[in-house]
C-alpha cells in the first residue's frame, strides 16, 4: 500500500509539471503570435509548429499520466476496501477468539467447581458415615459413664455401712479411690458430651440448606424470634435489665425466604449479642442494650443486630465464620453458628458484614434481595 501511494504521488507530480509546461508553452505561443501580428518581430516558420507539436506531446503525456493515475487511484481504493474487509474479519476473528477463550475459561472453572463439588459430596458422604458410626459408641460411653457415677454413689453408701469393720487406712484408701473414679468419670462425661456436641455440629454442617422457601412477613418473623429469645432467657434479661429494641418496617414486607433457617440465623445472632452484654455486665456497670433493626434500601432488605457488649478483637474478626472456631468454652458452643449463618444468607443471595470495637459494641449487617428467586424443586429430594 505504501509503494502504491508513492506511485500515485509521482504521477500527480508529473501531471502538475506537464500542466505547468502546457501553460508556459501556451503563454509563449500567444506572445509570439501577438508579436508577429503587431509586427514587432518575426520568427522562423518552424518555431510555431514546433511549439504546437511540443504542446500536443505534453498533452499526450499528461493524458497518459491521468489515465495511469486513475488506474492507480482505483487500485488504491480497492486495496483500501479489501484492507478494511480484512481488518473487519481480523477483528471479528479476534472477538470470536476472545469469546472462545472466555468460554473455555468459564468451562474450566465450571469443571473445577464440579470436581470440587464432587469431592465435597464424597467427603460429605464419608463424614456422614463417620458421624453415624461415632455417635453410637459415644452414646454408650456417656451412658455407661453416667451409670458408673450412680454406682459410685452406691459404693459410697456401702462403704459407710462397712466403715466400722474396716481399718482406718483401708477406709481412707477406698474413699480416695472412689474420689479418683468419680473425678475420672466426670471428665469422661464432660469430654464425651463435648465430643457428641462437635460430632452433631459436623452433622449439622453437612445439611443441605437450600430448603423450600415461603412467603414470609419479615416484621412478624423478627417479632417471633425476639419473643423466643425473651422467653428462653427471661431470667437473665430481667436480672441484668437488658433493653431489647425492635425497630421494624412501617409497612408489612412479604419475602420469599426459608422461614426456619432465617429464624435460626436471627436467633443465633441475638444469642451472641445477649452473651456479649452478659459477659460485659460481669466486668463493668453499664446499660446493656440489643437492637434489631429492619430497613429497605432500594431492592435490598437490611437486617441490623447491634449490641453494646464486649465486642470482637481485631485479630479474630477474619476467623469468626470458620467452622468450629469459637471464643466460648467448648461446653457452651461448637463454633458453627456464624458459619451456618453466613451459608444461609449466601443461599438467599445476600451478604453478612460485621463491625466491632472490642469492649464497645458489635454490629452484624445482613443484606438480602427483597425479591428472591424460587428454588427449583426436586421430587426425589426426600428419597435422597
Amino acid at each position: 500500500m505504501g509503494s502504491l501511494n508513492d506511485e500515485i504521488k509521482v504521477l500527480q507530480g508529473k501531471i502538475k509539471r506537464s500542466e505547468r509546461l502546457t501553460t508556459a508553452g501556451l503563454v509563449v505561443f500567444a506572445a509570439i503570435l501577438i508579436a508577429e501580428t503587431a509586427g514587432v518581430f518575426e520568427v522562423g516558420h518552424g518555431i510555431m509548429p514546433a511549439i504546437a507539436i511540443a504542446l500536443v506531446i505534453i498533452q499526450i503525456y499528461k493524458s497518459n499520466y491521468r489515465k495511469k493515475l486513475k488506474q492507480k487511484e482505483q487500485l488504491a481504493k480497492e486495496v483500501e476496501v479489501r484492507t478494511q474487509e480484512i481488518r473487519s474479519e481480523r477483528d471479528a476473528v479476534q472477538e470470536e477468539s476472545q469469546k472462545l477463550a472466555a468460554a473455555l475459561s468459564a468451562l474450566a472453572e465450571v469443571q473445577d467447581e464440579l470436581v470440587q463439588q464432587e469431592r465435597m459430596a464424597t467427603v460429605g458422604q464419608l463424614t456422614k458415615g463417620l458421624v453415624d458410626r461415632i455417635l453410637n459408641p459415644l452414646n454408650y460411653i456417656n451412658n455407661f459413664s453416667s451409670l458408673s457415677s450412680t454406682l459410685i454413689k452406691d459404693l459410697r453408701e456401702n462403704l459407710e455401712k462397712e466403715k466400722e469393720r474396716l481399718s482406718k487406712d483401708t477406709y481412707n484408701d477406698s474413699l480416695d479411690l472412689l474420689d479418683m473414679m468419680e473425678g475420672n468419670l466426670g471428665k469422661i462425661s464432660e469430654h464425651g458430651f463435648n465430643t457428641v456436641r462437635i460430632v452433631k455440629a459436623m452433622e449439622e454442617l453437612l445439611k443441605d440448606r437450600r430448603g423450600n422457601t415461603t412467603q414470609t412477613d419479615i416484621n412478624n418473623l423478627c417479632r417471633i424470634t425476639l419473643d423466643k429469645l425473651k422467653k428462653s432467657y427471661e431470667k437473665e434479661i430481667e436480672e441484668k435489665k437488658i433493653n431489647i429494641i425492635f425497630d421494624g418496617l412501617n409497612l408489612s414486607l412479604m419475602m420469599e425466604v426459608n422461614m426456619e433457617q432465617m429464624s435460626n440465623v436471627l436467633f443465633g445472632l441475638l444469642q451472641n449479642a445477649l452473651y456479649a452484654v452478659l459477659k460485659k455486665t460481669e466486668k463493668v456497670a453499664f446499660n446493656p442494650e440489643i437492637l434489631l433493626k429492619l430497613k429497605v434500601d432500594g431492592d435490598k432488605l437490611q437486617i441490623t443486630i447491634r449490641d453494646n457488649g464486649i465486642g470482637i478483637a481485631d485479630n479474630i474478626k477474619e476467623r469468626i465464620y470458620s467452622p468450629f472456631f469459637t471464643t466460648k468454652p467448648t461446653s457452651e458452643a461448637a463454633g458453627i453458628g456464624l458459619y451456618i449463618c453466613r451459608e444461609v444468607v449466601l443461599n438467599h443471595k445476600g451478604t453478612v458484614e460485621v463491625k466491632s470495637e472490642q469492649g464497645d459494641y458489635t454490629e452484624f449487617l445482613i443484606t438480602i434481595p427483597v425479591y428472591q428467586p424460587r428454588p427449583a424443586t426436586h421430587d426425589n429430594d426426600e428419597d435422597e
